[in-house]
């Protein structure tokens, strides 16, 4: 590995991963570990940032996805395989890179602002439905029996209260912005990432367009610490990979908070009982109706999985001479051949996940060695080695 340049990549543990991951990152990863350096993180302290409150499935949720990570081509002879927290050095340089960051800088995270934005419609969603009932039952007790009355002093509570409520969730006198949605750790998870890539002195990122903002933090604490401490940290260039997006069995994107994933390795009985129930083009009632392929997820996973027959396929379904079941039928018997060995090697990591933890402790130990290597120079370029 001596010369080559190192990639830092990695994923929070939530379980088992879907065919989503494999196309779109792990089948990446297999092909990056044989040029680079590689060092694939278990964040289990970025979890925590929104996992806080039940942590009883973490150990589980780390052995399921690093499984995963194995049976999709991930190899612990050619890549370092560890857990973020096992590995205190990422504090550390957390804490240092914490002084470089302004808030401000913080607050503009896009990742946050999204957040924000979804926790700020969820609660005003809830806070209205309870305005409801408040209103409902002052002016219930008010005026008994004028309907009339009722409705208009029950239109006039619900615009108060709303008016309060608004004012409450968006007021610009609060002394941070969102400071009462977001936490700490939230806040500055950018930071610890930018620790995360920087500790193994990263040369190269594999991300998507849309996290490059993610990665220009990491790139602006990298440069800020060089200009004042002197060259410690390469400035990691993004590769960008046009992930292949595989749709979920509604056609959304897939996900396990749509519960509409295929796992990597799916049971028989189970991916069958999923395809045969997945959406299909609602304008094909009948067979002989015209089909619009493009925009169903059976389809999807015939160019995944059928390639070889996906435009034949697409012709008959827009002509209208293929019916939904059929398709449905034969992209499953192409799927569950192409699941087998994953569920076959599964198999034996489930029956020894003993195995599993060595991996990670052989791993563990390599980060460590890496990681305190570059502690040792930013303490000293700093002068805190005393």
């Amino acid at each position: 590995m001596g010369e080559r340049k190192v990639i830092l990549s990695g994923n929070r543990p939530t379980g088992r991963l879907h065919i989503g991951h494999l196309f779109g990152v792990l089948q990446n990863w297999a092909k990056l570990q044989e040029d680079y350096e590689t060092y694939f993180e278990i964040a289990d302290w970025h979890a925590l940032t929104t996992k806080y409150r039940d942590t009883s499935s973490l150990k589980s949720d780390i052995e399921d996805m690093v499984i995963d990570w194995l049976i999709s081509g991930i190899s612990p002879e050619k890549s370092v395989i560890f857990v973020q927290s096992h590995i205190k050095q990422h504090a550390e340089l957390h804490v240092l890179f914490s002084m470089l960051v302004s808030l401000s800088r913080l607050l503009r995270n896009p990742t946050l602002k999204e957040y924000v934005a979804e926790r700020e419609a969820l609660k005003l969603k809830t806070e209205k439905k309870t305005l409801n009932r408040i209103a409902q039952n002052i002016s219930q007790k008010i005026l008994k029996e004028d309907e009339e009355r009722k409705e208009v002093l029950e239109g006039k509570i619900k615009e108060f209260i709303l008016k309060e409520l608004e004012d409450n969730l968006f007021s610009e006198d609060s002394e941070v912005p969102y400071g009462d949605i977001v936490n700490y750790g939230f806040l500055g998870y950018p930071v610890l990432q930018a620790a995360d890539i920087l500790i193994y002195r990263a040369h190269v990122v594999p991300i998507g367009k849309d996290q490059l903002p993610h990665l220009e933090l990491t790139r602006e604490i990298a440069r800020r610490f060089n200009s004042l401490y002197g060259e410690v940290f390469p400035i990691p260039e993004p590769i960008l990979n046009e992930f292949a997006k595989v749709p979920g069995t509604d056609g959304r994107k897939m996900s396990k908070s749509y519960n509409n994933t295929i796992l990597i390795g799916e049971d028989a009985e189970s991916l069958k009982k999923k395809i045969m129930s997945s959406y299909t083009d609602p304008q094909k009632i009948r067979k002989n109706d015209p089909g619009h392929p493009d925009t169903c997820p059976v389809f999807h996973y015939h160019m995944i999985f059928n390639r070889e027959n996906a435009e034949n396929i697409k012709t008959e379904c827009i002509k209208g001479v293929r019916g939904c079941v059929q398709c449905k039928k034969e992209i499953f018997s192409k799927m569950d051949t192409f699941m087998e060995p994953y569920r076959e090697k599964r198999k034996k990591y489930e029956e020894k996940r003993d195995l599993v933890w060595d991996i990670i402790r052989e791993g563990d130990k390599k980060a460590r060695e890496k990681a305190e290597g570059t502690m040792e120079i930013v303490r000293e370029k700093m002068k805190i080695n005393y």
